[in-house]
């Protein structure tokens, strides 16, 4: 979508910021359904190889 890597940076800052500020706004209405929204399932992690 954008080929250069300066701009490409600039956009991935702006959706981790969304993010973050998207979440803490979730936690400070204490909407619990939001919140999971912004969350992943369970995952198992192999750590064996570590």
């Amino acid at each position: 979508m954008y080929e250069l890597p300066e701009i490409r940076w600039i956009v991935d800052r702006a959706a981790v910021v969304d993010t973050i500020v998207a979440f803490a706004n979730a936690i400070d209405a204490q909407d619990r359904q939001k919140l999971r929204s912004h969350l992943t399932g369970e995952r198992d992690i192999d750590s064996s190889e570590v």
